[in-house]
């Protein structure tokens, strides 16, 4: 079963932030943090989070038992193999950092392979990567950044009635940004945004959910000793399905959405750091006969380092494309919280928590489907991991998942374990 992506969401919206390069203090306008744009069933690799050197290249080995690897979908399991499987998952993961005079180049992300013991049908790639750079001219700061991944679709997405091969299917997901900031340390920043992100499926059957969407943000910030940095933002995006077929009478799917918000960044002391936004959204349906959505989006991060522990907490609310062939969009709510603990230097426990909201909306002008809807998946994990030289790490994990819904969708419960061995190189 797919790694919870969700965890790595919680990840992507720490990486915006303002960042030092030879003495200047620009804002960077990334899509991950300063721009909380449309959120993404499946985030991209975050920037990596430091500013100085790092060469981080590690070969990982991860086997893993799931008791429900086919999420209690017949169509899978038709072979009547059972429902549980072991995975192995051997990966190439790197974490890059390169600064330069004027600016720094950077590299994250893995590149692996995910092969099932019985369902051997679904083995799949599982690639995630994100490279960017930065190059200060003058008193501003230009960043450019390309996500890729490739990896087999969300086997929970899919819907009742979708074609019988729908779980073979790989998904495809390639982003484009660009922002510049410009000002000094302290007083007035304005910023620049646009991001693109494609996403495109191997089967034919699943061609619907293929989706293009295009981000543009303005945003305005102030750096002050007192306050920390607060900024406000103004938001257009653009999402459209390019191979979906529109119901009979209908037209072209997709939304615009727009939003504006303010934003707050401030490290309280040296053991808390939060960062926040919130905004008031519109969401626009192209296709008639879809209910519009207004209403409050909020993107939100706190990270404290206690004396025995770390916790952080996550949230956020956006609408985003949906992968149901009658959904026109859907509004995604997410709450996540992660305790850290280091047992000894070397040895370091975590327990985690996730709960995700979707709320859908669809035309009345698809015959028989529903018209509004929702689910919801909880997700609990638990995991150790020991230091065992300076090259060499174990990783022991537990996980349970939960997914309920009012629609055709599959209910289902899964338990997992997994050990990943890693080596630096």
């Amino acid at each position: 079963m797919q790694e919870h992506d969700t965890q790595k969401a919680e990840k992507a919206r720490l990486t915006g932030r303002f960042t030092r390069s030879c003495g200047l203090v620009a804002l960077f306008a990334t899509a991950a943090w300063t721009d909380p744009a449309l959120a993404q069933r499946t985030a991209f690799t975050p920037r990596p989070n430091t500013s100085g050197r790092q060469i981080d290249v590690r070969a990982s080995a991860m086997i893993e038992y799931n008791d429900n690897v086919v999420v209690s979908d017949p169509r899978i399991s038709g072979r009547g193999d059972g429902t549980d499987d072991v995975l192995a998952a051997p990966s190439l993961d790197l974490n890059i950092v390169l600064p330069r005079a004027t600016g720094t180049t950077y590299l994250a992300g893995s590149i692996g392979y995910r092969f099932y013991s019985k369902y051997t049908n679904l083995n799949r790639e599982n690639i995630s990567l994100t490279g960017g750079a930065d190059q200060r001219l003058a008193s501003c700061l230009v960043h450019g950044e390309i996500g890729y991944q490739s990896r087999l679709s969300d086997l929970s997405s899919l819907y009742v009635l979708d074609g019988a091969d729908s779980f073979n299917n790989t998904e495809e997901s390639r982003r484009y940004s660009a922002d510049i900031g410009c000002g000094g340390p302290y007083g007035l920043r304005p910023t620049l945004g646009y991001s693109r992100t494609e996403v495109r499926n191997s089967q034919v059957s699943r061609k619907y959910a293929d989706s293009d969407t295009d981000t543009f943000t303005a945003q305005l910030g102030l750096q002050s000793p007192s306050l920390g940095t607060i900024s406000v933002f103004g938001r257009y995006s653009d999402s459209v399905y390019v191979h979906r077929p529109a119901p009979v009478g209908g037209g072209e799917d997709g939304i615009k959405n727009y939003a504006a918000g303010v934003q707050l960044e401030r490290n309280v002391s040296s053991r808390f750091n939060f960062r926040g936004s919130v905004n008031y959204t519109k969401v626009d349906p192209k296709l008639p006969g879809t209910d519009s959505f207004s209403g409050v989006g909020f993107d939100l991060s706190a990270l404290y380092n206690a004396d025995l522990f770390t916790v952080q907490i996550a949230g956020s609310r956006a609408a985003q494309p949906s992968v149901l062939y009658f959904v026109s969009y859907e509004i995604m709510t997410n709450l996540s919280a992660t305790i850290t603990h280091d047992l000894t230097p070397r040895t370091k426990v975590s327990l985690l928590a996730n709960k995700t909201w979707r709320d859908y909306a669809s035309s009345t002008r698809f015959v028989g489907a529903p018209i509004s809807g929702n689910d919801n998946m909880l997700s609990l994990g638990a995991n150790a991991s020991y230091d065992a030289t300076r090259r060499i790490r174990f990783v022991l994990g537990a996980g349970y998942d939960e997914r309920t819904s009012n629609l055709r969708l599959f209910k289902y419960h899964a338990k997992r374990v997994n050990l990943t061995a890693s080596l630096a190189l």
